[in-house]
């Protein structure tokens, strides 16, 4: 979630429309974590173990619209990467400066996660359970809060990604797509059988879960499938902008078809079934890691919006839009998110609230963290590209 890679670039030119869904990720994403602190819901969409199951609409959707947000943000990564690398080529970078410059980043968002996000898991781990859950876990989740762990989560996975991206760029476009592809079969066909993520290594690479005392919840082949097709779209997009802009609504309609007609085909590339013949079953689908349903089902009404932002008015992409404002800020925004919403937990929440409640204090923390997101917004754009604070 840093500045370049996260962010559209023609040249020197950025891309209003990505800049914009970005900002609309992260405010989606906001209310999964506003339930996760305040009310103390949070679903679990797992290959095996922990797969929620859902009474009514209201926590199933709270839940479902958020599953836009992590597809987007490898999926916007990589074709930030892209658009950071033919700018900097054009501006006269050699190859070798570029994969270094975008592995370094990858490794500083890697590091990040590791010492400003896991401290926020282990806190919330100290809060107080809500006495009755939305959504009914079919099986133990991976952690059952009786052994001390680490977490490889969001920034830690982002990162990890990155820095394969950044040997990727080494590869002509097409094999973006090979790349793709074998991530996607070995994700759906070589999880084990056992149920168990095995060795630590196989979590980090494959099988999220518990391994070694290591909490892996975005294992890298899984979610480089997402970023290294999000590379071969910035190219795609960059050889014809205008053009192709009008065009992605066919992309996305497509990949919202093959979600709904495997789903419905059921087998490969649901990795798990639904239980019933509801609507809501029907969408529920596996998360950690991704499957080929979720992952189409997301990155299609993904584009979908993005079609959409292309369209709108200039207004909702002026400058002072809050989806402007967070989506030029992401990272910045992402950890302040966090920080506020534990702090609101631990101080006016020591026992659970309501979902509803949990949706006015998403709320308050977005009209909190404006003002903050525009300010930073102005001091980074202040610093050099080279600069660390580019990154937040």
């Amino acid at each position: 979630m840093c500045e370049n890679p996260l962010r559209g670039y023609r040249m020197n030119t950025r891309y209003p429309s990505v800049d914009a869904l970005r900002g609309l990720i992260m405010i989606l994403m906001a209310i999964d974590h506003a339930s996760a602190f305040l009310a103390r819901q949070h679903s679990s969409e797992f290959w095996a173990g922990a797969m929620s199951a859902y009474s009514s609409a209201f926590p199933f959707l709270t839940r479902w619209i958020t599953h836009l947000c992590a597809p987007g943000f490898f999926f916007l990564m990589g074709a930030g990467i892209y658009w950071f690398a033919a700018s900097r080529r054009g501006a006269g970078w050699t190859e070798a400066q570029t994969v270094r410059r975008t592995a370094i980043r990858g490794l500083a968002i890697l590091l990040t996660g590791q010492l400003l996000e896991n401290p926020v898991l282990f806190l919330q781990g100290m809060m107080k359970p809500a006495a009755v859950s939305l959504s009914r876990v079919s099986a133990p989740p991976p952690i059952d809060g009786s052994d001390l762990y680490w977490g490889f989560i969001t920034l830690s996975a982002l990162g990890a990604v990155m820095i394969v991206c950044a040997g990727l760029l080494r590869l002509p476009p097409w094999t973006w797509l090979v790349i793709t592809a074998l991530c996607v079969f070995a994700t759906n066909t070589l999880l084990p059988a056992s149920g168990k993520p095995g060795p630590l290594w196989h979590a980090l690479l494959l099988a999220p879960g518990l391994s070694q005392h290591v909490f892996v919840v975005y294992p890298v082949i899984p979610w480089l499938a997402a970023a290294a097709a999000g590379m071969y779209f910035g190219h795609w997009w960059r050889t014809d902008p205008h053009g192709n802009e009008k065009r992605i609504w066919i992309v996305g309609l497509a990949l919202l078809l093959t979600a709904v007609a495997l789903r419905a085909a059921g087998g490969w590339g649901n990795i798990r079934p639904p239980r019933d013949a509801t609507w809501i079953e029907f969408l529920n689908n596996v998360k950690y890691p991704p499957s080929l349903v979720f992952l189409t089902m997301s990155l299609g009404i993904d584009l979908l919006l993005l079609a959409l932002l292309a369209k709108l008015p200039r207004a909702w992409k002026a400058d002072a839009s809050p989806l402007m404002v967070f989506g030029q800020t992401p990272l910045f925004f992402y950890l302040a998110h966090f920080y506020l919403l534990m702090l609101a937990g631990f101080v006016f929440f020591p026992e659970a609230g309501s979902l509803e409640q949990a949706y006015l204090g998403w709320a308050i923390v977005l009209v909190a963290l404006y003002p903050p997101c525009i300010w930073y917004r102005k001091f980074k754009m202040s610093k050099p590209r080279e600069s660390l604070w580019r990154l937040f």
